[in-house]
């Protein structure tokens, strides 16, 4: 399991816009500052602004902004609009399609069940704002 690069430029553009929170950046000043191409930029800034972590004014003097606090906002939160909902193995889908039957009492299953739970409790408990200096 790896963490795409988008997940990454997400909480990068969403801590930045947390440090310059009295400004109203504009997304070539963010893309340059972070080091991501513009229309990289604009991908992820559209949907982070989908899952209502961000938001744009129109303009010509528009920019970005947060669209609550940085406090409100959990890795967890970034993770699901970048990547959707977690699953670190097949059989914790919704269909729980499994090479085992699916049987009650698969251990394997437990294991992985408990480690997405805790993956997801580690990252629900970190917001942007403790990663800002």
């Amino acid at each position: 399991m790896q963490v795409q690069i988008s997940t990454d430029y997400a909480i990068r553009i969403l801590k930045y816009l947390h440090k310059h929170k009295e400004d109203l950046p504009t997304a070539m000043t963010i893309s340059q500052s972070i080091g991501i191409t513009y229309p990289f930029f604009i991908k992820i800034a559209n949907q982070l602004k989908q899952k209502g972590l961000l938001s744009a004014v129109q303009g010509r003097n528009g920019g970005y902004r947060l669209a609550r606090p940085a406090q409100q906002i959990s890795v967890y939160d970034v993770f699901l609009s970048i990547e959707g909902d977690l699953q670190i193995n097949r059989c914790l889908q919704a269909d729980q399609h499994c090479s085992q039957g699916a049987r009650d009492d698969c251990r394997l299953h437990k294991f992985f069940h408990g480690l997405q739970e805790k993956l997801i409790e580690e990252m629900t408990g970190k917001n942007i704002a403790d990663f800002v200096h």
